[in-house]
């Protein structure tokens, strides 16, 4: 079955919605079934593109080396290009992951929150850290979902309900209030995750930004001890797993500074 798929509708203004799947390992092969789902939605205003990766070899989103890689910059590439205000990324698992997405300690050993169920198997949670904070402003809605591999109708019934609130939403606030009224449990967690990222992670990654500018990194000791500075004296929540991917959100960050890179405020 062939798994590479890019399409695009609507025009230049408005709201900017991209859909990317199988962005590592053989997950098109399931994704592309919801990218199916996803061509057939209208959008009333702004544009809608959607793109499924082929096979390629498995690094985790967690992992900046992925970033690096020729899918990573890909997937970079594609967020530079359609500067979205709603992003989806795609995903999918098998059953014996289940635990390891949704576990409430997950932050404490991966540095995210665990995902949660909607229905059917349907997760939801943000994009990775490594990203959300260098190419997306705070309040725009990069989100990531993961379905079972080889998911069934219901599974892709959820798949296109979700879909369809994007495609009839202009901004985070609207998907959320949407949302909220078919999950009100799960939205209120993933809000409740939101509000933590905003009073640590963000304003941790935007100060370590400001003060790089000024100070003469010379090698990854002085940006580990920048990072260090920076999160114990603004008293920054942050776990020894998040305090590691704020220096790979950095190294990102200064990898792609040459090009169109972020949304975030300026510094």
């Amino acid at each position: 079955m062939e798994t590479t798929y890019s399409w695009e509708t609507g025009g230049k203004g408005g709201t900017s919605r991209l859909l990317v799947g199988g962005i590592h390992g053989q997950e098109g092969s399931s994704t592309i079934k919801v990218i199916e789902v996803a061509k057939d939605i209208s959008v009333p205003e702004g544009r809608w593109a959607l793109y499924n990766f082929p096979p390629s070899p498995y690094l985790s989103t967690l992992d900046p080396l992925y970033y690096l890689s020729l899918a990573g910059s890909k997937l970079v590439s594609i967020i530079q290009e359609n500067k979205p205000d709603i992003f989806l990324e795609l995903h999918c698992y098998h059953p014996d992951s289940y635990f390891k997405l949704t576990k409430g300690d997950r932050k404490d050993f991966f540095g995210v929150p665990g995902l949660v169920e909607l229905e059917n198997g349907v997760l939801m949670g943000s994009v990775s850290p490594l990203i959300r904070s260098v190419f997306f402003a705070l309040n725009d809605f990069p989100f990531v979902l993961e379905i079972p591999c080889n998911p069934s109708k219901e599974a892709l019934k959820s798949c296109q309900r979700i879909m369809e609130i994007i495609a009839s939403s202009s901004n985070r606030r609207e998907i959320l209030q949407k949302l909220g009224q078919i999950y009100p449990r799960q939205v209120q967690q993933l809000d409740d995750y939101f509000k933590e990222y905003t009073e640590n992670f963000h304003p941790a990654f935007v100060e370590i930004k400001k003060r790089a500018m000024e100070t003469d990194l010379k090698s990854y000791q002085d940006l580990d001890k920048l990072i260090t500075e920076v999160v114990k004296q603004e008293d920054y929540d942050l776990n020894p797993r998040q305090i590691k991917q704020l220096e790979g959100a950095f190294l990102i960050f200064k990898e792609y500074s040459s090009f169109w890179c972020c949304k975030t405020a300026q510094i």
